[in-house]
């Protein structure tokens, strides 16, 4: 740490040698006196304490770096966002707490959708309600179903107005941010963004006009360009939104990240999900998790502008889950990219050595992807296996498209029977709870190896859970009636059951309580107690 060691034993004040009563309350390892000697001490300690710094190259640009050895669970960051608002694609939601709204109630000073009183008051909404009333403008949209072109200009004109009313706060955190938006210039991206974001904001919204706020072309194109490299997919209660944050949005992207993201009370807090040793890079992630390498990468290049070279992109198999491999022709092995770093490489089998062109690869991917959409728009058991059995012998069953299908087929089966009388349930029954089961545990080992800390997966891993302690205790009360298993096994697996709706618990232990996720976890607190009940009926307790 560097010069005296006073401080590091709750004894003693770090800054004045005195009687200790609080903790640094940045790294908690050091100890003052009080608040004053806190400030006094900071200076010398401030390099230490905080957990990264910014570090610049030329791959990365800005970007945090582990200043010291972080453990797993280390709080990295916990900040509240610069600027909170809807993504640039979405359907219409409140712009208040971001719930998806019916149009029945509108804001009575902007014509906004909005969900209700309380949230037309909301601090989010008032940029745009001011911007909207003062332009006399009546906000028309009809379709609360369908994505509607207004909301992509919400979060850039909340930048604008703040950076209008609080240009110091604004250039404090935002100088530092990395922004190679225009040289995008030209793209279809870039020409989409001045179509329906620039000149919608000039046109209708006059934010030109609008007192305080410097809005030219080239003003809006930046902030564009801001929201683009460096917002942080933020979780709400009832949607995932954007964000910018003035040190979470600078952690570098990897598909494999080192960090956990809780969003709680509007606030990031950012945690180490691995040992992050000193001077490693400090990752989120910017793709979805639960898409292929070829996918994730090509994301990434029309948002982010980069090619990812991270650990799950250079490997192959995706982390020994084999998430993008297709089946040989041949021998129905594993076919997988040469080089999965380079879009042209040819996919090979690594058995018999049969090659595809990356031309059949799309080609067959996109075909997948196609039959899955259109069996996932009106799910059956029967469509789903059929899908499965069709692609059988052209891609591998853990493939991104069909695991899926999996997570579909595994809340499927077993639920036409699943509150029946035991001798309603017939054969077909059970059948249908083993490939539940089976589903289930496939399902989980794939997830845990792309996102150990479930961070990233939390309603598929959650609810995957739950529906696995259906197959426990369903299997478990059938054979003991039997008297197939012993009491002492009976337990056993009861105690199993009960263990993972506690995990599932865990994972949604922070959702709102009316959502699904929030509504499933009072479900799992409520089948804990049932099983509680049952075992003590039966003498297990």
């Amino acid at each position: 740490m560097g010069g005296p060691n006073i401080g590091e034993e709750s004894g003693q004040c770090a800054s004045c040698g005195g009687p200790a009563e609080t903790r640094c309350t940045g790294c908690r390892n050091v100890f003052y006196c009080g608040r004053e000697c806190q400030k006094k001490g900071w200076p010398s300690h401030r390099d230490v304490c905080r957990p990264f710094t910014i570090a610049k190259n030329q791959k990365c640009g800005r970007h945090l770096v582990a200043s010291r050895d972080l453990a797993v669970d280390d709080i990295i960051t916990e900040e509240s966002p610069l600027v909170l608002g809807p993504k640039q694609e979405t359907e219409p939601l409140c712009l208040g707490c971001y719930k998806r709204i019916t149009g029945n109630y509108r804001c009575s000073r902007c014509s906004w959708p909005m969900c209700s009183p309380e949230c037309e008051n909301h601090p989010d909404h008032k940029p745009e309600c001011d911007v909207t009333k003062a332009t006399g403008l009546t906000i028309c949209v009809d379709d609360m179903d369908s994505p509607h072109h207004l909301y992509e200009v919400i979060t850039v004109l909340r930048c604008l107005v703040l950076s209008g009313k609080e240009p110091k706060r604004w250039k404090s955190s935002t100088e530092r941010m990395n922004n190679p938006y225009m040289r995008g210039a030209g793209t279809p991206q870039y020409r989409h963004n001045q179509e329906h974001v620039v000149q919608v904001l000039r046109e209708k919204f006059k934010i030109h006009e609008y007192p305080g706020v410097d809005a030219s072309e080239s003003d809006i194109h930046t902030v564009l360009g801001l929201l683009q490299f460096n917002n942080v997919p933020t979780k709400t209660a009832y949607a995932e939104v954007q964000a910018l944050y003035p040190m979470a949005s600078l952690a570098s992207h990897s598909c494999v990240p080192n960090t956990k993201p809780v969003f709680k009370d509007g606030k990031l807090i950012l945690r180490a999900s691995d040992p992050i040793p000193r001077g490693e890079p400090i990752t989120a992630i910017y793709a979805d998790i639960l898409w292929g390498t070829r996918a994730r990468r090509d994301y990434l290049r029309q948002t982010r502008l980069f090619s990812c070279t991270c650990k799950r992109c250079r490997d192959p198999t995706e982390l020994n889950t084999y998430f993008s491999a297709l089946a040989c022709r041949r021998c129905s092995s594993p076919v997988l990219p040469m080089d999965p770093l380079d879009d042209h490489t040819a996919w090979a089998c690594g058995k018999c050595s049969h090659e595809m062109s990356v031309e059949e690869v799309l080609r067959t991917t996109l075909a997948l992807g196609a039959s899955v959409e259109i069996a996932l728009a009106n799910p059956t058991i029967e469509t789903l296996e059929a899908l499965q059995i069709d692609w059988h012998s052209r891609a591998h069953p853990n493939h991104y498209h069909l695991h899926a299908v999996k997570h579909s087929l595994l809340q499927l089966y077993g639920r036409s029977k699943e509150k029946a009388d035991e001798k309603e349930k017939d054969a077909a029954h059970w059948v249908e709870i083993a490939k539940k089961e089976k589903a289930c545990k496939e399902f989980l080992t794939v997830c845990s190896r792309l996102d150990p800390t479930t961070a990233h997966t939390i309603p598929f891993v959650g609810l995957t859970f739950y529906e696995y302690h259906k197959t426990i205790l369903q299997n478990s009360q059938r054979l003991f009636s039997q008297a197939k298993i012993s009491t002492q096994q009976l337990k056993k697996r009861m105690l199993l059951s009960k263990a993972l709706l506690k995990k599932a618990m865990e994972i949604f232990k922070h959702e709102a309580e009316d959502t699904p996720e929030g509504q499933l976890y009072l479900t799992c607190q409520e089948e804990i107690i049932h099983i509680g009940k049952w075992m003590l009926a039966v003498g297990l307790i």
